[in-house]
């Protein structure tokens, strides 16, 4: 194999696969990214067997054929080059030949027939979904997801088909909840069922998101959620668990609501979380006479207390709750106002942007 590639969109290839190349595994050959040269481009591919990347990049083809080589060293190399051409050639049947003006680097390669296949799209059916509407509900649910492995059916986001041409995200951690709808062009009818779509690969679906300008093309095969659009190919597995029923996590009334500026709120939040108990990040939540009163404090540190006026007018209410939940739920929502929904001290509290009814977070209460 032969080729000549444009540093740049090499380079902007490879940098795009460093977070999925497995570094530490127990197959060296993750480590690497494949490179399969034919017509007038390459495919340069990277998957962890959990989520997949294959994308299409422009090349001068001189002699078709394939190679691996590690992702990380060859990212660090080409970033490096300095001229704008660079040639890749097989040089021996486990050497592999980097050339680039006066540069030249030999470097050890793993046989490409090793290389496990990523799913590709082929009897897929797709459809078609604007990258900012899917970027809005992962920011909107992500960060509820659990990091706890051994609770492996929460460490992903549940999508689902919802009423009225609707897809739902919901994401949980036992200890908060995440929920956003939003309105689809068409049915999206694989969602009938629902799907968990892991941490990692929402985490790279949300970065693609960024990089493309218009819509996605998104289906489902064999037990993978698969992204599309003309020049790349984004897979990830779906875990295969149940989602808990959310709707009982989800409060069904409640007696409080007060409306606050959610920056106001958020900046509050974070200023007590500067003396809260490191382990718990607890604070105090009372209102009381007009006035949201917030506390926090530790041994080692001290306390902390901020008053922000409210329109309530009811009795005393206390409650308590992790200022890091707390901040993750506002920081999701994009609204000059948030809306809190109260019930009991010990209840779940509901946070809501006042501009939109579909999105919900929900931060269980704490002991202090």
């Amino acid at each position: 194999m032969k080729l000549n590639i444009d540093r740049t969109d090499l380079l902007s290839g490879l940098a795009r696969i460093q977070a999925i190349v497995e570094r530490r595994g127990t197959l060296p050959i993750l480590a690497n990214a494949l490179i399969e040269a034919r017509g007038e481009s390459i495919e340069l591919a990277a998957t962890d067997l959990e989520v997949g990347f294959v994308a299409t990049i422009s090349a001068r083809v001189e002699t078709e054929g394939s190679l691996t080589l590690g992702a990380k060293k060859l990212h660090e190399i080409v970033r490096e080059l300095d001229e704008n051409n660079v040639v890749l050639s097989t040089e021996d049947g486990s050497r592999v030949g980097i050339e680039c003006g006066p540069a030249h680097f030999s470097l050890l390669a793993i046989s490409p027939e090793e290389y496990p296949t990523i799913p590709g799209a082929e009897g897929v059916n797709f459809v078609s979904l604007e990258a900012s509407l899917l970027a809005e509900m992962i920011d909107g649910t992500l960060y509820a997801t659990s990091t706890d492995e051994t609770r492996y059916n929460l460490n992903g986001v549940y999508i689902e088909r919802a009423e009225d041409a609707k897809v739902r995200f919901v994401a949980t951690d036992g200890h908060r909840l995440a929920k956003i709808e939003k309105s689809l062009p068409s049915e999206v009818e694989f969602l009938d069922k629902g799907i968990i779509v892991p941490r990692k690969g929402m985490a790279e679906i949300r970065k693609l998101c960024d990089e493309t300008d218009g819509a996605l093309e998104i289906g489902m095969g064999e037990g993978f959620l698969i992204l599309r659009r003309p020049d790349l190919l984004l897979t990830t597995r779906l875990i295969d668990g149940e989602f808990p029923n959310f709707r009982q996590i989800l409060p069904s009334d409640h007696k409080v609501r007060i409306v606050l500026e959610r920056e106001r709120l958020a900046h509050a939040v974070r200023r007590m979380s500067l003396v809260a108990h490191e382990r718990s990040r607890g604070f105090r939540f009372a209102l009381a006479d007009g006035r949201l009163e917030l506390q926090a404090s530790s041994p080692e540190l001290g306390e902390a207390r901020e008053g922000l006026p409210v329109d309530y007018s009811g009795s005393a209410f206390e409650s308590a709750f992790n200022a890091r939940y707390v901040l993750d739920a506002l920081g999701a929502m994009g609204s000059k106002e948030v809306v809190i929904e109260l019930s009991e001290p010990l209840s779940p509290a509901q946070f809501r942007p006042a501009d939109d009814p579909d999105q919900v977070a929900v931060v269980m209460p704490m002991r202090l």
